[in-house]
């Protein structure tokens, strides 16, 4: 059953939001306008409606409302996990878990029966067992596949483990990963990987089910051996599924202009009842300042404000603010340090007045000199008015392990000359630099925390120029991809509350920000046996020992400039019923919301 998306136990993380008021206003207002059809306006685009290719969480908001997983939470409390379209979670005790003497771990999954797809199929044991094989072979780039196959292949991706042993015996060891007998699917993991359950429970996100008979439809992959390497190394304009969906969820796909909006309708034949509302609309506008007005005018729903916005909304008739809510995201400035030749961002590619070139980052000193050039207290003050945290490291505080004794960066601009005085052998203070930096438009705390970065770097030396861009959503997410851009400002929002998700995407091999910000081998050499641990140990000291030495490695390396974890803030129409603020809470779960 779809259950309302909150994503952690909010009383742990609010533990580390202590002192912040968590604020709620609300204005009485007049009749409820169109009352079976929610608007929410956002300024995020959308990149694609595929959810194993999805990178950004506003994105996946759309594929928990039209997909399901396996299994769920109930509302508000990470370790209990719930059947969805498993009809049982697996245990030890019930015998779905069994583990053999050399750590080889079979998990089953009781499929659910009678369950239909939004084009009238119904949910079968095969649809299962393809999803996880097509996500995995066509190379999808959700963190959640990346760690199932890191953890069930032993390699980064598909394709890595084809050079390594070749295709055939890639693909044997594919096939046996996911296994059909009769209405249940077992997946067979080589060693004991500790947050595979919770990967399972992201309530259609990542591990969303797909039915395999549309997907072949479409022009996807048959889930034929024969066919397997026509479609490894999907590109992203070739996905069949970038402006289509076909889900078992309360809502189904009526139409997508990923620029533009996203139209949900309600899915009558829903497995466990209708939603309440008949059609959803996310309707993408320019600006925060454009959605703002068509909430007051009644004529959106639901949008979220930056705290130099509440005022705007604060006590208008009929809107309902709800502010300071704790969010688990950890935003973070990553240094790029193999950025593509080819990126428009670099100027003329050589260190100088006139660019950077492409290694610029890869010079530790640089990227020290940028993490002391940051202003945390101005940055959380400016921004958030004193309501966001400054990380201790890459495991969001309130989450275990998280080391509160961890070293971290501070503004200090003596220390950031220094630094840059060290850089490129000592030619960077002499040469001085020219680069771009980049933030997706219509987001304040980017464009902010450029702003501060780049006024704080120039007053060090008049040789220094950071100039500032702005791009789409859909295109900043491309920009990442492609490593056009020299920084990039992207963070974490783990679905499992466990230490080794934030871990593995912002540090593994074949987490994602390892291959963006060209740091693949580090990652390999020092940072993966760590993160191994972390994934595989049942012992809560060794796990912990891991994630701390991992969490210093991180100071160490200067990765990212770990800016804020967020709290958020949001206003709402009060004829909305049924919202409740999950892990983050601009996401919604659409399914209890009614207006009235």
């Amino acid at each position: 059953m779809k259950q309302p998306f909150s994503r952690l136990v909010l009383p742990i993380l609010l533990i580390g939001f202590a002192g912040l008021d968590a604020g709620f206003a609300q204005s009485a207002g007049g009749a409820v306008k169109n009352p079976g059809t929610f608007v929410k306006a956002t300024t995020n685009s959308v990149e694609t409606l595929d959810p194993h290719f999805m990178l950004s969480s506003a994105t996946m908001e759309l594929s928990f409302n039209v997909y399901d997983s396996l299994l769920d939470h109930p509302q508000g409390d990470m370790s209990t996990l719930t059947p969805s379209l498993s009809t049982t979670v697996p245990t030890i005790g019930n015998k779905l878990i069994k583990t053999s003497a050399d750590g080889t771990t079979l998990i089953t999954f009781p499929i659910r029966k009678g369950v239909k797809f939004h084009d009238g199929a119904i949910l079968n044991s095969g649809d299962v067992a393809y999803t996880f094989k097509r996500a995995i072979l066509v190379g999808g780039q959700s963190s959640a596949i990346n760690m199932l196959c890191q953890n069930l292949l032993g390699e980064a991706s598909f394709d890595d483990l084809v050079k390594k042993v070749g295709y055939d015996a890639a693909y044997k060891k594919l096939d046996e990963m996911v296994t059909v007998t009769g209405d249940s699917v077992t997946f067979k993991l080589p060693k004991p990987f500790v947050p595979f359950l919770g990967i399972m429970a992201d309530g259609g996100n990542e591990a969303a089910i797909m039915n395999k008979a549309w997907c072949v439809a479409q022009g996807d992959w048959p889930g034929t051996k024969e066919t397997g390497q026509k479609f490894m190394n999907m590109k992203m304009e070739d996905d069949p599924f970038l402006k289509k969906m076909n889900g078992t969820g309360p809502f189904k796909l009526a139409s997508a202009d990923l620029a533009e909006r996203i139209v949900l309708d309600a899915f009558a034949g829903y497995w466990a009842g209708a939603p309440s509302l008949e059609r959803v609309i996310r309707r993408i506008v320019p600006d925060n300042q454009t959605a703002i007005l068509q909430l007051k005018a009644g004529d959106v729903d639901f949008i979220a404000v930056s705290v130099d916005e509440i005022g705007q909304v604060k006590g208008s008739p009929g809107i309902t603010v709800m502010s300071n809510l704790p969010s688990a995201w950890l935003m973070k400035i990553n240094f790029v340090m193999g950025i593509a030749s080819n990126s428009s961002y670099i100027g003329d590619g050589k260190l100088g007045p006139t660019g950077i070139p492409k290694d610029f980052f890869s010079d530790i000193n640089v990227r020290k000199a940028f993490e002391y050039s940051f202003d945390w207290d101005a940055f959380i003050t400016d921004v958030f008015q004193g309501a966001a945290l400054k990380p201790y490291g890459p495991v969001l505080i309130g989450f275990p392990t998280a080391n509160p004794k961890n070293p971290q960066y501070y503004f200090d601009a003596n220390k950031a000359r220094d630094h840059f005085k060290k850089a490129w052998g000592g030619q960077l203070w002499d040469k001085g630099f020219k680069m771009t930096a980049v933030y997706s438009s219509g987001s304040k705390h980017r464009q902010m925390a450029l702003e501060i970065l780049k006024a704080n770097i120039e007053n060090l030396n008049p040789k220094f120029k950071i100039e500032l861009a702005s791009l789409p959503w859909a295109g900043y997410v491309g920009a990442v991809k492609d490593k056009q851009l020299p920084l990039t400002l992207f963070g974490i929002l783990p679905s499992v509350f466990d230490p080794y998700l934030p871990l593995f995407e912002h540090m593994h091999s074949a987490g994602g920000y390892a291959e963006w910000g060209g740091y693949m081998d580090l990652a390999k050499k020092e940072f993966d046996p760590l993160i191994d641990i972390v994934a595989t140990s049942y012992d809560p000291e060794k796990r912990q020992a891991a994630s701390f030495k991992l969490q210093q490695l991180d100071y160490d390396n200067a990765l990212a400039i770990l800016h804020f974890q967020a709290v958020e803030n949001v206003a709402f129409r009060d004829w909305v019923k049924g919202y409740v603020p999950n892990a983050q809470p601009t996401n919604l779960n659409f399914y209890p919301i009614s207006k009235k």
